[in-house]
């Protein structure tokens, strides 16, 4: 469960990019701004992914009854 749903984080955080190339584009972003926010989402993009990889570093194993 853990796995699925940082994959929809992941999804959304694709969906944000999008919409950063969108208000570059359209002029509501200039580049220097447009370029530091992607910075950003490339790093929240490398955390995500590495979370992907590795849960087991982010989750609690169960306890077994």
């Amino acid at each position: 469960m853990f796995v699925s749903k940082i994959v929809d984080a992941a999804g959304e955080a694709g969906e944000t990019e999008v919409w950063l190339e969108f208000s570059r584009d359209g002029g509501y972003l200039a580049k220097g701004k447009y370029d530091e926010l992607v910075s950003g989402y490339d790093e929240v993009n490398r955390m995500l992914y590495g979370m992907i990889e590795n849960p087991e570093k982010f989750c609690t194993p169960r306890k077994s009854s």
